[in-house]
């Protein structure tokens, strides 16, 4: 995409167009969730042309018709979303902030394609702290609802007030035991 294509996305993207991530439920995804980026862009019907054009350079995404007279062209993926926001970047002016921090949690992402759960968790809290930046309504799921699946699937035990004592009670019963079976330098186990 040459220059001037990219800053024209750029401006579109700051006027009628969003960068959204979500918390989508899924039961064949690891931890139950996925973090879904998505690129919109809305014109009136009339001018579908031009996002058609845009998807031609581009190389990504499917044009729709609403059926209220919009037609929208969506580019989704944590790749896609990624490459295109790293094009036209540079060329924000409106949207920089929400550009740059879907980048970075994009980015972060892309390079660990098998995060734990504690990674993951807090990739959820990312994404909730970023739809706050949008004006949208409120988003239909949460961190919360991503730490509930983690602890139903077992993949993640929320740390407590009683583990932490029971743990701290275990090390300290095995102090003694551990102290009575050192060994010594020349006499081998002492105990």
């Amino acid at each position: 995409m040459d220059e001037t294509t990219k800053a024209y996305v750029a401006g579109f993207l700051d006027g009628d167009g969003s960068v959204m991530l979500q918390l989508k439920p899924r039961r064949d995804y690891r931890y139950g969730f996925q973090i879904k980026a998505t690129i919109s862009f809305y014109q009136d019907r009339r001018s579908r042309h031009v996002l058609e054009w845009w998807r031609a350079q581009l190389g990504v995404g499917s044009v729709r018709n609403r059926p209220d007279g919009i037609c929208q062209y969506d580019i989704e993926g944590v790749d896609a979303v990624s490459r295109v926001l790293v094009e036209v970047a540079p060329y924000i002016v409106a949207k920089k902030q929400q550009v740059e921090t879907a980048v970075r949690l994009l980015c972060e992402i892309r390079q660990s394609p098998r995060p734990s759960p504690q990674e993951f968790l807090e990739w959820a809290e990312r994404v909730e702290s970023y739809q706050r930046l949008n004006y949208s309504k409120r988003p239909r799921y949460g961190t919360e609802d991503v730490r509930r699946e983690l602890v139903a699937r077992r993949a993640f035990t929320p740390v407590t007030t009683e583990a932490v004592e029971a743990e701290a009670r275990a090390a300290t019963r095995q102090e003694p035991i551990a102290r009575a079976t050192r060994r010594h330098p020349r006499k081998g186990v002492v105990g």
